[in-house]
C-alpha cells in the first residue's frame, strides 16, 4: 500500500493533461456566434464556462436568453473540436512525464466533463492514450450529473476498485475541484495553463482547495511525498 493510503490518481483532461482550453472555448464561442449570440465571446467562455459540460453550457445559455439553441448545438461543437484537433494539440507542459512517473506507482485514470469522442481524441493526440485506454477514460456521459457534482469521480473510483478516500484528483477548473472536494478526495488544483492564474488560485482557495500548484513537476513531487 502506498504512503498516505493513496492508490489512484484521477486526471482531468482539458487544461490538466491537454492544453485544450483555448481550443474548446474558442469553438464554444464560434458555435454560439453562429447561433446568433456573438456576445458570448472567447473571454466570456474562458471566464464563465471552463469546466462545464456542454449539456450544462447549452442549458445555461438558453436560460440566460430565454430561447432554445439549435438541437444539434452539442454535435456542432463536437464536430468543430474534432476538426480543429487535427491542427495539433499539445499536452500541458510536464504532463507526459508526470503520467509516466505516477503510473509506475499508482493506478491512473482520466475523468472529464468533455464529450467522450473529443476526450478520447485529445488523449490520443497528446500521446497519452496507452497509459489509459478506453476503459480508464471516464466522461460525463457515463453518469447522471457532471462536475461540479461528485458523480463522475465517484464512478471512476468505483470502476477502478478504489475507495474515494484513497484517490487524488488533479483539476484546473472550479467545477473540477468542486467535484473532487464533494467526492471526499484529496484535490489538487493546477494553474499551468490558466487564463488568469492569480484569480483561479484565489477562487480555488476560497472553495476550500488546500493544495494549489503551478506545474506538473511540483504536483508529481507533492504526490510522491504523501
Amino acid at each position: 500500500m502506498k504512503p498516505h493510503n493513496i492508490e489512484l490518481i484521477i486526471f482531468d483532461c482539458d487544461g490538466t493533461l491537454a492544453d485544450s482550453e483555448d481550443l474548446n472555448n474558442q469553438a464554444t464561442a464560434d458555435i454560439l456566434s453562429a447561433a446568433g449570440y456573438p456576445q458570448y465571446d472567447y473571454d466570456f467562455c474562458m471566464n464563465e464556462l471552463v469546466g462545464k459540460d456542454m449539456t450544462s453550457v447549452k442549458k445555461y445559455i438558453e436560460e440566460k436568453e430565454n430561447k432554445k439553441l439549435p438541437d444539434d448545438f452539442i454535435q456542432q461543437f463536437i464536430q468543430l473540436v474534432l476538426e480543429r484537433l487535427h491542427g495539433g494539440l499539445k499536452p500541458v507542459l510536464g504532463a507526459e512525464m508526470a503520467v509516466d512517473t505516477l503510473s509506475k506507482h499508482y493506478k491512473v485514470c482520466v475523468a472529464s466533463n468533455g464529450e467522450r469522442n473529443n476526450v478520447l481524441s485529445s488523449v490520443r493526440a497528446i500521446s497519452l492514450y496507452d497509459y489509459f485506454g478506453d476503459d480508464r477514460i471516464f466522461t460525463k456521459s457515463q453518469v447522471l450529473r457532471g462536475k461540479p457534482a461528485p458523480d463522475l469521480f465517484l464512478f471512476a473510483a468505483e470502476q477502478m476498485g478504489v475507495d474515494p478516500a484513497r484517490c487524488v484528483v488533479v483539476e484546473d477548473s472550479m467545477a473540477g475541484v468542486g467535484a473532487g472536494l464533494a467526492a471526499g478526495m484529496l484535490t489538487i488544483g493546477i494553474t499551468t495553463v490558466s487564463h488568469d492564474p492569480e484569480q483561479i488560485r484565489k477562487d480555488m482557495k476560497n472553495a476550500g482547495v488546500v493544495h494549489i500548484l503551478d506545474s506538473w513537476p511540483e504536483i508529481t513531487k507533492f504526490i510522491q511525498a504523501l
